[in-house]
């Protein structure tokens, strides 16, 4: 007798994920597990019903996105523009990625409640924010860049600008005249050069 076969819960969500992204919320459990290679009966062992297998797959997981890696890696050292860089580019194909998600998240809820991963005090795109303005104070204290501007100003500029440029790519499938690569460099050497100027001047 064959033996069942072995799966981890990240891969039969990866397999939801894209289940749910070419199908939508009406796709089914059997659509998942036949993408999974698995038994549906496997699922339902791990997830109780569609709607927690869907819940848990939209949601991300915070420790393995891996911008936050980079920026993390290169808090309080090394060349800002360079670290910012690499953080945007990897942040783009985040965006990217999680923009559909966001839209099934939303469109699966009730009026004027949030997405469940959404909730709470403290929900990912708070601690994402925190986690940027706290590299902006940490390169400020480092002396990379000066005390007259506020952490949190730099991160919502920085993450804001590359935020709506994917926004418009996805939702207005807007054209941008300039490349992925340039408007990161560009948005990386605005935010520095201007943190760099007096607010004097």
């Amino acid at each position: 007798m064959a033996r069942p076969t072995s799966i981890t819960d990240e891969q039969i969500l990866e397999a939801a994920r894209a289940v749910f992204l070419e199908k939508g919320i009406q796709a089914t459990t059997a659509e998942v597990a036949r993408r999974a290679g698995v038994a549906e009966g496997s699922i339902f062992n791990r997830f109780k019903t569609k709607q927690a297998l869907f819940q848990c797959c939209m949601a991300t997981n915070f420790d393995d996105i891996e911008w936050l890696k980079i920026l993390r890696e290169s808090t309080g050292k090394g060349d800002v523009e360079q670290a910012l860089t690499r953080t945007g580019l990897a942040m783009m194909d985040f965006f990217r990625t999680l923009l559909p998600i966001m839209m099934m998240s939303w469109s699966n809820t009730a009026a004027g409640e949030l997405p469940p991963h959404l909730s709470g005090d403290n929900p990912p795109p708070v601690r994402a924010l925190r986690e940027v303005a706290a590299y902006f104070e940490a390169a400020i204290a480092a002396g990379h860049l000066p005390k007259e501007h506020k952490p949190e100003i730099m991160a919502r500029m920085f993450m804001g600008s590359i935020h709506f440029y994917c926004f418009t790519q996805f939702f207005l499938k807007n054209s941008a005249s300039l490349s992925t690569e340039e408007f990161v460099h560009g948005i990386v050497k605005l935010i520095a050069s201007g943190a760099k100027r007096s607010p004097k001047e």
